[in-house]
């Protein structure tokens, strides 16, 4: 393998309490010939004190202060726009590499040259590094589909950015991040589905420990919502009144999705199906929305619809929770 530069993107803010040991499972990596391009969002504590020691022994490692806090993914979008490596990986403050994580992702992107994106699976550890998961995608119940799963990855994501690494030409079709982009791993693993782009493929090896702990949050775990639809169904069935709950959660994730839609539809890049999806998948949301005013025939008459878009995008849970929403829609 030709030794080509592959730059890591790691975004911090207030990380003092593990950044050492991420950035020490980077420096161990057995390929060398990378950059780390570190971005740092305006951190109240000790984060940029640690990251400037590690730069003045380090001269791999970069590291851009901003002066004022600009929130997770347009911070990231800053690093990306700063890396200079044909291949690209991203970094959380607080995970764990393994000593082989970027000589593997690079080889694979290397040996199939269609593919624009790796991603690969994790484990799950906890503030003492004890592990508690093996393996993220059964812990999540994610189902990981390589090539290009547009249709699913529009509605569900099960990409997380620091168990991938991508070629900078993705980047061209990517940046910048859409309006109401709530996370960078999700629109990139999209992008990568389109027909703009290579694809997804998978490595079904751990490469790194996931940190899970109270200030931290799990991209591709707490924005797909799975969990959160069936608690939603779980609370009314179990409702003492027999009544229906008021789901605030629900309705904002239903709120935040059209607005993550609407911001993709500002593309222009998108294929006709691809639009299409994108709009239909709007306006399934859409339609929740207004079912609090509708009545119950105009709502069955609704559910065939989203019973097929569930069986096309294979979630046995949003199946569940159409049926469950469109009968006792939110109130």
């Amino acid at each position: 393998m030709n030794s080509e530069l592959v730059s890591i993107v790691m975004a911090t803010y207030n990380g003092e309490k593990f950044l050492r040991k991420q950035l020490d499972s980077i420096l161990g990596q057995t390929y060398q010939n990378f950059e780390l391009i570190v971005v740092d969002d305006a951190s109240t504590d000790n984060t940029l004190s640690i990251l400037n020691e590690y730069a003045a022994l380090y001269d791999r490692i970069h590291v851009f202060p901003a002066e004022k806090n600009l929130g997770l993914v347009s911070n990231f979008e800053r690093g990306l726009r700063l890396a200079k490596g044909e291949y690209i990986a991203l970094s959380d403050q607080d995970d764990i590499f393994r000593r082989d994580k970027i000589e593997l992702l690079l080889a694979t992107l290397k040996d199939h040259p269609g593919r624009d994106l790796v991603l690969s699976d994790l484990s799950l550890i906890d503030e003492n590094d004890a592990e508690f998961a093996t393996s993220l995608w059964r812990y999540q119940k994610l189902k990981p589909q390589q090539g290009k799963p547009f249709r699913r990855l529009i509605y569900l994501n099960f990409a997380t950015g620091c168990a991938m690494m991508f070629r900078r030409r993705l980047l061209q079709i990517a940046l910048p991040f859409p309006q109401a982009c709530l996370v960078h791993d999700w629109w990139l693993a999209v992008v990568s589905a389109s027909s703009k782009a290579g694809g997804i493929y998978l490595v079904s090896e751990q490469l790194t420990a996931y940190r899970k702990h109270s200030s931290n949050v799990l991209g591709a775990i707490e924005v797909n919502s799975n969990a959160l639809k069936l608690r939603a169904i779980i609370d009314r069935i179990k409702s003492p009144s027999g009544g229906i709950p008021i789901f605030d959660k629900r309705m904002i994730e239903i709120k935040l999705s059209i607005a993550r839609l609407d911001g993709y539809l500002r593309k222009e890049f998108w294929s006709r199906d691809e639009r299409l999806m994108i709009e239909k998948l709007k306006d399934t949301f859409e339609g929740y929305l207004t079912d609090t005013h509708s009545s119950l025939l105009s709502r069955v008459i609704k559910l065939p619809q989203r019973v097929r878009f569930a069986v096309t995008i294979r979630s046995l849970t949003h199946f569940v929770w159409a049926i469950f929403s469109t009968i006792w829609p939110y109130k």
